[in-house]
């Protein structure tokens, strides 16, 4: 039943994706966003949705790392007139300068928990009003802009509540085993990495590692030509680790 439900999914997202590349050039791009990403088709029609909805949509993905929260948004900054910022690198007047000059879409924010209060009370008169004003050496400027906001976080505890309100919200949970070793070969298949390299990496980072970071598995991929080749650089990444380090000077203190 479940795995009917998903492919009906699946089938309304291609066949709605099928449908706008036929109405425009020009969007067409945005509908090959999410290729990297397996599963979560129900998530992906939501996006999609939300790309054809007359009046701004936000959305917001809430999980830990590794959850293909990220992914979703690199996929977002293909769309036409986005523009890509960290909560971490943001700060009001970029942010403001940028939102008044290039009059964005879509903005994409990544660990939009970091950003600065200041900076989310712009974004929430942004998302709830559309208006966007700043006073600056005794002048103000204002203008009114109709931008989708497509924002992930690792969790909600510092973001404005009335902010929060603002966003459709979508928790993800971590990768399991099966789920970490489908996305890697996949990913790891478009960049040319042979499907047996491929699964020795993802089994590598996930079971010696312990890692659950899809990133960890192409930086692995792009240096080994050899089964032989990524077990060695596992094992000296393992070896100059902080948690090698860490157990070494314990070990030291204890004798």
């Amino acid at each position: 039943m479940y795995h009917e439900q998903g492919m009906s999914i699946k089938n309304e997202v291609t066949a709605k994706s099928n449908t706008i590349k036929n109405n425009s050039d020009k969007s067409a791009m945005q509908y090959n966003l999410f290729d990297n990403i397996i599963g979560y088709e129900d998530i992906k029609k939501l996006f999609y949705l939300s790309f054809e909805s007359l009046k701004p949509i936000h959305i917001l993905l809430v999980g830990p790392p590794a959850s293909a929260k990220t992914l979703f948004m690199l996929g977002c900054m293909k769309l036409e007139r986005s523009y890509f910022t960290l909560g971490t690198h943001s700060t009001k007047s970029g942010m403001v300068d940028y939102l008044f000059e290039k009059r964005p879409r879509c903005l994409v924010i990544d660990e939009i928990e970091h950003m600065p209060i200041k900076d989310q009370t712009v974004l929430l008169s942004l998302m709830e009003t559309g208006i966007i004003a700043e006073t600056k050496h005794m002048k103000t400027r204002n203008t009114q802009l109709k931008t989708w906001v497509f924002a992930t976080t690792n969790d909600t505890n510092h973001m404005l509540t009335p902010l929060l309100s603002r966003f459709m919200v979508l928790h993800f949970k971590l990768y399991n085993f099966e789920n970490f070793l489908d996305i890697s070969v996949h990913m790891l298949g478009q960049e040319g990495i042979t499907k047996e390299i491929a699964t020795e990496v993802a089994s590598q980072v996930w079971h010696k590692m312990k890692s659950k970071d899809i990133r960890d598995c192409i930086k692995i991929a792009h240096l080994a030509k050899t089964k032989a080749e990524v077990s060695w650089i596992v094992e000296t990444l393992q070896r100059y680790s902080k948690t090698s380090n860490l157990t070494d000077k314990n070990n030291n203190l204890s004798r």
